[in-house]
């Protein structure tokens, strides 16, 4: 059942509390959710948690949602599991930080150490970027070698970050000495072995698939026989696919491994851990940090391994994430959506199938803003935790049922019922970024991004440079071309601009859109809401990045922003992209 429009002083306060995180945080808060707007009274994304308990948390609009995030990871046990908050509350007496260490620090040493196969020697982090930052600089130092070959999310630090499109700041020198592997290709892993100059393998050893048979002892003979350590990232799969983590679950044992989230239920903490010969070498790598002997941490750390000891945590977690998956199953059949959830029961990443040329992102994004709108929140997987108990799986397939059933009235009719039913969380998409050689090219067809039904042709790249409006004269030779459709959560923006990291600002040119009209007709002008625009690589990228942010105001005001970010001279095209999310990595 829709949940309806929040109390009026509760939805003030949230609106309240966004503008002034929205003026404060350089980092627009936890992943972003600040930079979304607050959108309408419906209060379609929650912004703001007051509370939480269980598998539960209540938002700053009255609204409690089942949580399928659980703090990103960590929560394992539930929000406030009664042992680890009272192994907190009996930590206040000694303090969190101290001169010396804690007895603490040793005790959950040891219960790694018991756990994890690898662990013969145990270095206290905070974050997951600390302990595998730490594992790189490790792995250098006892190979002598300085590549690292990397596969999935590793966290924040310059090392990793260099792959990632329009990241900032870091030394080209640092992206010349990373290279990424494709999952399950030992042939591809092999060769880049063979150059003898990888100091290090370092992967997530499970992401959304399971490996194929034989695929991770092929990485682990592969790294033995060329002197390069294995570092499994564990963050996500430690404690939560088995008691030692993927690689208790999958038999492999890495040289070093990094484990966090769920290590304390949602405190901070994370741990570098490994054999005894490699970690020796970490005193001389400068490894160290104020807060790692922090005692409320360790005291939630020693009370979750316990619980996760005792009562067999991730087999439980395999047994929920089963049953919703098979929930889920059961109710795409029933509504004719083609659609599944991928990846191990404990961690589940949703997945959706074209149909009816609608895209599987559309799909997507109209299913979890249903599912927010019935109170379960989701951005994308499911981890479950040990609290997720027979009232929060029924909610949630409360939940998914009518969120499903969005998904099939809209899939009846298209893409534009898609984008009206979505448009509170989707504002608007944006074709590929298409790079357009400095000579003439021929004009290109690209699918309506808006209704997915229309075709209309690309802009001429010579008519654009040509033209004053479009191009800018003056602001450079024209090299990439942004096309696409945005609406705030009442109608067009009155002014939509293309800004540059160092300010430069161009004005989109208003594309005529009827579609949208026909698709959003209770809303403001929206036939008004096609944009164009070609960007100079002055003033809008660097030598190996585009770095754009779309700006929409109305009255003068920013309403939304979204930042753009490509890598330059990508011939593949792709999309549409939704642009609600904050950024676009393209």
């Amino acid at each position: 059942m829709d949940r309806g429009a929040p109390d009026a002083a509760d939805f003030a306060r949230t609106a309240e509390l966004v503008e002034r995180a929205r003026a404060l945080f350089a980092y627009g808060g936890l992943d972003g959710i600040v930079e979304r707007p607050l959108l309408h009274e419906d209060g379609a994304y929650p912004q703001f948690a007051a509370s939480a308990r269980g598998a539960e948390f209540t938002d700053t609009c009255g609204r409690t949602y089942v949580d399928w995030v659980n703090g990103w990871g960590p929560v394992i046990l539930g929000y406030r599991h009664p042992e680890v908050e009272a192994a907190i509350r009996a930590q206040f007496d000694a303090g969190p930080t101290l001169s010396l260490m804690h007895p603490l620090e040793l005790a959950v040493a040891e219960r790694i150490a018991r756990l994890v196969p690898c662990a013969e020697r145990v270095a206290f982090g905070k974050n997951g970027s600390d302990v595998v930052g730490a594992a790189v600089r490790l792995a250098r130092a006892c190979t002598g070698r300085e590549r690292i070959a990397q596969y999935g999310f590793h966290g924040f630090h310059d090392w990793y970050v260099c792959m990632l499109p329009g990241v900032r700041g870091v030394p080209r020198s640092t992206r010349e000495l990373v290279t990424a592997f494709p999952y399950g290709d030992l042939g591809a892993l092999e060769r880049l072995l063979a150059k003898r100059d990888v100091a290090a393998v370092v992967m997530e050893p499970v992401r959304e698939i399971w490996p194929p048979s034989g695929y991770l002892e092929g990485v682990r003979e592969l790294c033995t026989r060329h002197g390069t350590l294995l570092v499994f990232d564990e963050i996500v799969t430690a404690f939560r696919i088995a008691k030692g983590g993927a690689q208790e679950r999958f038999g492999v044992v890495p040289d070093l491994a990094c484990v966090g989230k769920a290590l304390a239920n949602g405190l901070p903490l994370s741990a570098l851990v490994g054999k005894r010969e490699f970690m020796r070498v970490l005193p001389e790598t400068g490894y160290g940090m104020t807060f790692r002997g922090e005692t409320f941490s360790l005291a939630a750390a020693n009370a979750t391994l316990a619980v996760i000891e005792r009562d067999d945590v991730p087999a439980a977690l395999a047994r929920i994430g089963e049953r919703a998956r098979t929930g889920f199953r059961a109710l795409t059949a029933r509504h004719g959506v083609f659609a599944r959830l991928a990846g191990p029961p404990q961690r589940m990443t949703f997945e959706f199938h074209e149909r009816h040329g609608v895209s599987p992102m559309a799909q997507r994004e109209l299913f979890l803003l249903e599912c927010l709108r019935h109170g379960v929140f989701t951005n994308g997987n499911l981890l479950a935790s040990a609290a997720h108990d027979d009232t929060a799986l029924e909610r949630t397939f409360a939940g998914f049922d009518a969120a499903l059933a969005a998904v099939a009235r809209a899939l009846a009719d298209g893409a534009a019922p898609v984008s009206r039913a979505a448009h509170g969380i989707v504002h608007g998409f944006i074709e590929a970024l298409d790079e357009r050689p400095r000579s003439p090219a021929p004009d290109h067809a690209a699918r309506d991004a808006g209704s997915g039904r229309a075709e209309r042709s690309g802009p001429d790249p010579e008519r654009v440079r040509d033209d004053p409006e479009r191009a800018n004269a003056g602001a450079g030779e024209v090299e990439l071309y942004l096309d696409g459709w945005l609406l705030l959560a009442d109608g067009a923006p009155d002014e939509l601009v293309a800004r540059g990291p160092g300010g430069v600002e161009l004005a989109c040119a208003r594309v005529a859109r009827p579609d949208l009209a026909s698709a959003h007709p209770t809303l403001v002008r929206p036939e008004t809401a096609g944009f164009s625009v070609a960007l100079p690589a002055e003033g809008f990228a660097d030598a190996t990045n585009w770095d754009v942010t779309l700006v929409a105001r109305r009255a003068g005001r920013a309403a939304f922003h979204c930042r753009v970010l490509r890598r330059r001279a990508v011939a593949v095209r792709t999309g549409p992209h939704s642009m609600a999310s904050g950024a676009i990595l393209l």
